[in-house]
């Protein structure tokens, strides 16, 4: 019998040899017996060789006799070549000849044979098949296998012995025969196991059928079980471990190095399979296999994050064995084990050495083992629950005030256990977890003073967090399977809570401890016990194990974390002292954020320490700083309390010395851009009655500040958040006005010394300051009634007759804007500008102003923040004055003269740089909020300063602008400058007021184009960019004298780039600036009024161009021909437009179009081509449609329609043979094509052209168009097909007189048949098949419901079925065909609700199926002509919607799809209340049933759930019952009653308040008879809780009034 890829029997091989039945039948009896297993190891190998021998003998003649003919296969040679080689060598008892040169190239074959994926066989001759096939010898790799395994075992045993002896765990004194060794091992044990694996995992069936597999397997089991005896394995394990782990393998790499890796490779493998079969207990396990392999891996220094995959390998072995080991291990002495000051230090280290992401596996392995070892649900967690140590919170002390107290601690220790005694408190064997580790952990200074146990302390502070991780868990899965529906109580927080105080005690102690000796502490040590005390933190916020609102009489609770708190800062203040790397300070400043989320009173007292500590290690890479820094001013934001927040940050200049150096730490606040919005989030809504406090705050600090230039300048810029962020009202305006007068007087006094020289830090801090204080006091201004223009408004920035010493700002500014508007300067530079830019090829350049490079932002934040102050005082002027007054010499005039002056002056200022470079910082280097970018702040003031503005500034905001945008991503552009530039612009195109500005709309597109223009020759990326936002932005408004010159610029700029293109086929920014420009073409176009004097030299320039540029196979996408398929369709219906007065236009772009097309009627045209003659039929199809092509010439007396007619049947003789042609060829690229043809044919059946050849030529493409769906699978084809199907649809008559009927109804109930298998929507399909339906007969619906009822023997969907006759039904008109349909419709129906019922199909078809059973219900609900339902039948409907809602299938269903059927069943049961009220007086029992399970089911949905849509489809149904209440008021007693048990059980507020409409619509249905049922038949807690519900209905939606 021939086995093909089997293994068989040394026994099986004899027989087969033999060819003999009988010594096949006698080989089935030789296994040995279990005595002579027993024997010597040598022995045993002889009797294996020899009997390999055996059938290496007979299968050699067998070869040579049955193969005379033919030669026999050469690999099978071979094998048994080397086979006899590999007995021989065995066999002899001499180790001469064992280590015989010959002998490790046969092993090697032998290995590289059992690593191949072939197995060998000899030929046969083909002379007698059937004999042959009986004696074809396969030698498999099961059998070399089985004959390397007893000669590997021993070899590799005497390698133990002598290592053993020797002591000696390296390789590298291995030969050559000791590295095959393993490799033979490695590989036999991959094949002998894996075969043995699988017969356990064989099916009965496949057993029965393959009994030789069966013998096979069970022969190998045998095999294994007398080579690896428990002996055996005790010795080979741990000798497998060591060579894994051996030492050389981290030598440099050589030949040398190589081998050894590849042992230990071999011996991992061998470990990993030899562990399986490791049988011991539990507790031996942990002695024996988990101490070696932390031995291993504690002796083998090498980097834990690069460990080798090998290594890994033993590791988890060891930890799956020891994990399996646990299922049946005794939970008493399980926990003992896990949790002893052995076991738990190894399971810590086992877990610091697998820390990379590819080791989940294995963390979560420890996991399982911590999880089942020490907190088993059933036998451990109880006695958490009742031991002593868990109704008292210990306190927190050092070791060294611990020392000093140890015999007052023993004596209170004796006293609490004797009343413990007395109070009947248990002692369990759990608090050996907290014994453990405390010892562990106590001793930690010494131990790591002599080395001894710091490795044993690392580990231990490693598993604290899995530990604490796996008690949490383990309490909230016993809260989940509770009553209480899986909310953790304050009972199970209060235990949580105080697992971790005595679990994590040791660990604070001894890091405090350390932190108090102040010694040369090891910092492997601290960042162990501060991560541990970090993530168990986390751990005790992430699962609410402590709040402030629990229960904490004695705050036991806040006194511990109090203690926690203290330590942790007295660790910032030692850390400050130090020099430390980003991971030493990322775990303290995660636990001080997991403080104060835990409660911020804990920092409250420490907070400037911890602000100003948060601030130093803001620079560093992580994150956790800038998390800890917004979670504090978060917190104290929405505490009301920011002024204590501004305290700390002042407190922490003067607990340090005020140097740069504390300056530049706490600026750090200021490049938080989270922090910054969240401050001034605080300050916009903060109480009115704390604004002058933080107001006197801020002026104090800088005045007292004046002297100390690092302070002050954070001081100021912090003040100037401030001011920015107030919120002005009509309520505030009167005190924020005196506040700024005040600051101008006392803090800007201060800063605007005049003594100062102009370069001075103090005057830039000042007119910043002041600049912002002047938008404000305009924004107050604007609330107050009665302002005077002049003497108020003004009267900030000058100064008092009083105070001489104070700078003049107002007249300091006058002066400044009037020099640099006066000098030539100024004057070349307005003259000039523009023209050298653009003449420069749009490179900026700076510009001298002659004003102080300190004071430049200042002065232009100072003048636009005036010109906003001066829009409000003309507002007002223009109120006052007359019209009879001299505008000449108006107080308006003067003060626009102003703001134009300071517009000038700004703009000015912001080309002292050039446009697009970098910000310069100032010289002191701090970060002052006007030094970083001179464009932004005009940026920021557009609204304002363009009303005062012309059209060079327009224009040179522009240039910027489109800067900006256009250097994201850019090499040259990536200073912080730059990403700010590019933000703000980018924030101006998101501003809808942006778009509303004509003074910067006008030259928009002007702009933009003459910019790209210039950029594309050095910088296409800059201008492809700057013509993407021209081609998206919404701009509606062109001006038509710009038409003209802007659609040149843009053609221009068109054909150079196509130039270009041609040059570069590849470049892809070329290709994006040709699709920009083909789209503003577009919308160009779209919106032009040619002038009537327009030259057509301009326009047939453009249609020649685009035409014969876009027809060009240059590597372009789809992208790029849609961009310019629009923009020729754009020209045509330009045409078309002006055909009255201009008629040559429209016959010029046909002219053009028909370059496309070859000159022969035959001729074949690319596809780009097709794409572009598609776009053109359709945009004459669609102008048809809507009559727009009966326009006629003033010259001619052909038409429109007559020109377009004439050319589109033109293009449809010169190529519809080459587009059929390419279309019968099923060809998948055919589809341009297609949709040609598919307009083609539509515009001869829309416009009703006699042409009998098209209907010929429509038929025919209809035929083909069943083999095209078939062969070509393709999405575009597909929609092609479907395409065309449509098109001609639209024109029934026409396409009933090309194609029959029936095959027009069977060929598009096919192809949506098809489509719905795929599940894919068909809105084409689904036009055709609808427009069909009205204008067809009762045959064409007889046709139709006859291939959805029979299907030509195919079975359809009840997808498929109900879709489509949902459209039927949806779609006839006639009472023919409602009269047909209506003997269908029952059956229908009962198809419709079998879609309720598949449970198999998955959420999204599940969802689809609901909604298409609401739409088919819903619509015979409401076509009562084709349909009437009885009670019986509405019933039905309600009963198959109610399982909709049990809970497992609520559960398999994700949040859209659940408010999806929600709203479905809804719409069903507002249509039959609508539409059979009547008929539910019979039989409300359904309809109230279905009302419950939605309603219990909104019960059991949350907020993220889609409860609020939920709820609102919900009150409306509620409310449909209100006009039916004497029938229903009885029913809807079940429903209250209902909700008021959910209230009785807990209900969350935003539940409550969602249903509570609802709930006022069910109420109002009751009568008095109904609501004192319900009185009676709650109870007296449930009473309690629906009084406020029903008085609250009463009181807003009763009605009170007279019926």
């Amino acid at each position: 019998m021939t086995m093909t890829g089997k293994r068989r029997t040394r026994s099986s091989h004899a027989a087969a040899a033999d060819k003999s039945p009988k010594v096949n039948t006698a080989a089935k009896k030789t296994p040995k017996s279990a005595s002579k297993r027993r024997k010597k190891k040598q022995q045993h190998e002889d009797n294996e060789t020899s009997s390999f021998a055996i059938i290496t003998t007979s299968e050699s003649k067998q070869t040579k006799g049955e193969a005379a003919s033919t030669k026999p296969s050469s690999n099978h040679d071979e094998i048994v070549s080397y086979i006899t080689k590999f007995v021989s060598a065995t066999k002899s008892s001499s180790s001469s000849e064992k280590e015989s040169t010959d002998f490790p190239s046969v092993i090697s074959y032998l290995i590289l044979f059992l690593q191949k994926d072939t197995t060998t066989t000899a030929a046969v001759n083909g002379k007698d098949e059937q004999q042959a096939s009986l004696a074809a010898m396969y030698i498999t790799k099961e059998d070399v296998a089985t004959l390397l395994l007893p000669w590997c075992v021993g070899r590799l045993m005497r390698l133990a012995a002598a290592s053993s002896s020797n002591d000696d765990n390296s390789t590298d004194d291995v030969d050559a025969l000791d590295g095959l060794a393993w490799a033979a091992l490695s590989s036999s044990l991959d094949i002998v196991a894996a075969a043995t694996t699988s017969l356990s995992t064989t099916t009965a069936a496949a057993a029965a059928e393959e009994s030789s597999t069966l013998q096979v397997s069970t022969s190998n089991e045998t095999l294994l079980s007398s080579c690896f005896p428990q002996s055996t394995l005790n010795r080979l394990v741990p000798y497998a471990g060591r060579i894994a782990f051996s030492s050389s393998h981290h030598q440099p790499p050589s030949s040398s190095n190589n081998e050894t890796h590849n042992i230990q490779k071999s011996a991992s493998t061998t470990f990993v399979h030899l562990v399986q079969r490791y049988k011991s207990s539990f507790d031996v396990v942990c002695k024996t296999l988990l101490s070696d392999v932390d031995s291993l891996l504690s002796n083998n220094q090498t980097d834990t994050t690069t460990r080798p995959p090998h290594q890994v390998a033993v590791v988890q072995a060891t930890l799956e064995k020891i994990h399996k080991l646990m299922e049946n291990a005794n939970p008493k002495r399980l926990f003992t084990i896990v949790c002893s000051m052995d076991v738990l230090p190894r399971l810590g280290r086992l877990s610091m050495v697998l820390p990379s992401s590819s080791l989940d596996d294995e963390k979560l392995l420890i996991q399982k083992i911590l999880l089942d070892g020490l907190f088993h649900p059933v036998h451990h967690m109880d006695g958490f629950r009742t031991m002593s140590e868990m109704k008292l919170v210990p306190k927190v002390e050092v070791a060294a005030a611990a020392e000093a107290a140890t015999v007052e601690k023993d004596g209170e220790k004796k006293a609490k256990k004797d009343e413990d005694k007395k109070g009947g408190n248990k002692t369990c064997f759990q608090a050996g977890l907290f014994h453990s580790v405390k010892t562990l952990l106590s001793s930690v200074t010494a131990s790591v003073e002599d080395g001894s146990g710091k490795d044993d302390v690392i580990a231990t502070a490693k598993l604290l967090p899995g530990i604490v991780h796996g008690f949490f868990e383990r309490v909230r899965e016993h809260a989940t399977q509770s009553k209480n529906g899986g909310s953790t109580t304050e009972a199970d927080a209060k235990l949580q809570f105080r697992f971790w105080c005595h679990l994590i005690l040791p660990v604070l102690e001894a890091l405090f401890s350390r932190k108090h000796q102040n010694g040369n502490n090891d910092d492997d040590v601290d960042n162990a016990l501060m991560d541990a005390v970090s993530q168990t933190l986390g751990l005790v916020l992430q699962y609410d194990a402590y709040l402030p609102s629990y229960n904490d009489p004695d705050e036991e609770h806040l006194t511990y974390l109090q203690s926690v708190a203290d330590g942790l800062v007295r660790c910032v203040d030692g850390s400050n002292n130090n020099t430390k790397t980003d991971n030493d300070n990322y775990a303290l400043v995660t636990s001080l954020c997991n403080l104060i989320l835990l409660n911020h009173r804990l920092l409250h007292g420490k907070l400037s320490t911890v602000t100003y500590y948060t601030c130093a290690c803001l620079p560093q890479k992580n994150q956790e700083p800038n998390k800890l820094l917004f979670t504090i001013v978060k917190t104290y934001r929405e505490l009301r309390a920011i002024g204590d927040f501004l305290t700390a940050t002042r407190e922490a200049f003067t607990k340090t010395a005020a140097s740069q150096e504390s300056a530049d730490t706490m600026n750090n606040i200021l490049l938080c851009n989270n922090v910054v919005d969240s401050l001034a989030l605080a300050y916009q809504s903060c109480p009115s009655g704390q604004l002058q406090e933080m107001w006197n705050f801020f002026d104090g600090w800088i005045v007292d500040s004046i002297s100390t230039t690092p302070e002050l300048s954070f001081a100021v810029q912090m003040f100037i958040i401030f001011v920015k962020s107030i919120r002005s009202d009509k309520q505030n305006s009167l005190g924020l006005r005196g506040l700024c007068e005040f600051s101008m007087n006392s803090s800007i006094a201060k800063l605007l010394d005049s003594s100062d020289i102009e370069s001075s830090i103090h005057m830039r801090l000042g007119f910043d300051l002041c600049g912002w204080l002047v938008e404000l006091h305009s924004r107050s201004c604007f609330w107050v009634d009665n302002v005077s223009v002049d003497g108020e408004s003004s009267f900030l920035l000058t100064t008092s007759k009083d105070d001489k010493s104070r700078l003049n700002v107002l007249s300091y500014l006058h002066n400044k804007a009037e020099t640099a508007a006066a000098s030539e300067g100024f004057s070349l530079w307005k003259k000039s500008f523009l023209g050298a830019y653009w003449q420069s090829g749009g490179v900026g350049t700076e510009v001298d102003i002659g004003v102080h490079t300190s004071l430049r932002g200042s002065l232009q934040r100072l003048a636009l923040h005036r010109i906003h102050q001066l829009h409000s005082m003309i507002y007002y002027c223009n109120l006052e004055e007359s019209d009879e007054q001299d505008s000449k010499d108006s107080q308006s005039t003067v003060l626009t003269r102003e703001a134009k002056m300071l517009v000038d002056f700004s703009f000015y200022i912001a080309c002292s740089e050039a446009i697009g470079a970098a910000g310069s910082e100032t010289e002191e280097g701090d970060l002052a909020l006007s030094s970083a970018s001179l464009w932004i702040p005009i940026a920021q003031s557009l609204p304002i300063w363009s009303h005062y503005s012309e059209h060079f500034h327009s224009e040179l905001f522009l240039i910027w602008f489109y800067t900006s945008i256009s250097s994201a991503n850019s090499s040259r552009n990536c200073s912080h400058t730059s990403r700010r530039e590019y933000a703000t612009s980018i924030a101006l195109t998101r501003d809808a007021s942006f778009y509303d500005n004509d003074k910067i709309m006008t030259p928009l597109m002007h702009v933009g184009v003459k910019f790209a223009t210039h950029k594309s020759n050095d910088d296409v990326e800059a201008s492809s960019k700057a013509l993407s936002f021209i081609s998206s932005a919404p701009v509606e408004f062109i001006e038509s004298s710009d038409s003209t010159n802007i659609l040149a610029e843009i053609l221009d700029l068109d054909i150079h780039t196509t130039a270009t293109l041609r040059q570069s086929q590849n470049d892809q920014l070329v290709k994006q600036v040709l699709c920009s420009t083909r789209s503003i073409l577009a919308r160009v176009l779209s919106v032009a009024m040619l002038p009537s004097g327009f030259d057509t030299s301009l326009f047939a320039k453009m249609t020649h161009h685009l035409l014969s540029s876009s027809s060009d196979d240059i590597g372009c996408d789809m992208i790029y021909l849609s961009a310019s398929s629009d923009a020729i369709n754009e020209c045509l219906s330009l045409c078309i437009d002006y055909y009255e007065k201009d008629d040559t236009l429209l016959q010029d772009f046909f002219s053009q179009l028909s370059n496309l097309m070859g000159d022969g009627p035959s001729s074949e045209i690319s596809s780009s081509k097709a794409f572009l003659l598609r776009g053109v039929i359709r945009k004459v199809n669609t102008l048809n449609r809507h009559h727009s092509l009966a326009k006629r010439s003033a010259t001619k007396s052909k038409s429109v329609y007559d020109v377009c007619t004439e050319k589109v049947l033109t293009i449809y003789e010169r190529t519809w043979r080459g587009l059929f042609s390419k279309i019968s060829k099923v060809n998948s690229s055919a589809c341009v094509e297609l949709l040609l043809a598919s307009e083609l044919l539509s515009f001869h059946a829309n416009c009703a052209v006699k042409n009998a050849e098209a209907k010929e030529n429509a038929a025919e493409l209809f035929e083909n168009l069943a083999n095209i769906q078939d062969s070509s699978p393709e999405a575009d084809m597909i929609t092609a097909c479907n395409y065309f199907l449509s098109v001609m649809a639209a024109a029934p008559d026409y396409l009933f007189e090309c194609v029959a009927q029936g095959k027009v109804f069977e060929q598009i109930l096919c192809a949506m048949s098809s489509s719905s298998s795929f599940q894919t929507a068909t809105p084409l399909l689904d036009a055709a098949f609808c427009s069909l339906i009205r204008q067809t007969d009762v045959d064409g619906l007889n046709t139709a419901t006859t291939f959805l009822i029979k299907g030509e023997g195919k079975r359809q969907s009840s997808v498929f079925l109900v879709k489509t006759f949902h459209l039927i039904i949806s779609s006839i008109k006639s009472q023919e065909q409602q009269k047909y349909i209506a003997g269908h419709c029952e059956h229908f129906l009962l198809i419709s609700m079998d879609l309720l019922r598949e449970k198999s199909c998955n959420v999204h078809q599940t969802q689809h199926n609901v909604i298409l059973f609401s739409r088919m219900v819903t619509t015979l609900l409401a076509k009562k002509e084709l349909l009437v339902l009885s009670g019986r039948e509405i019933g039905m409907i309600c009963s198959e919607m109610t399982p909709l809602f049990h809970i497992d299938r609520v559960n398999a269903r994700d949040v859209e799809c659940d408010i999806s059927v929600f709203n479905s069943c809804s719409s069903v049961v507002s249509a039959l209340i609508a539409h059979y009220s009547k008929q539910l007086y019979g039989c409300p029992s359904p309809l109230f049933g279905l009302l419950l399970s939605l309603l219990s089911h909104l019960l059991h949905t949350n907020a993220r759930k889609g409860l609020s849509e939920k709820a609102l489809e919900y009150s409306k149904l509620c409310e449909l019952l209100i006009p039916h209440k004497d029938i229903f008021k009885k029913h809807v007693v079940g429903l209250i009653l209902c909700y008021i048990k959910a209230l009785s059980e807990g209900m969350s507020p935003i539940t409550k308040k969602k249903l509570m409409p609802s709930v006022y619509a069910l109420l109002d249905v009751c009568s008095d008879f109904e609501t004192r049922q319900i009185n009676a038949m709650i109870d007296v807690p449930s009473k309690t809780l629906f009084a406020p519900v029903f008085k609250s209905y009463q009181k807003f939606y009763q009605y009170h009034g007279q019926a």
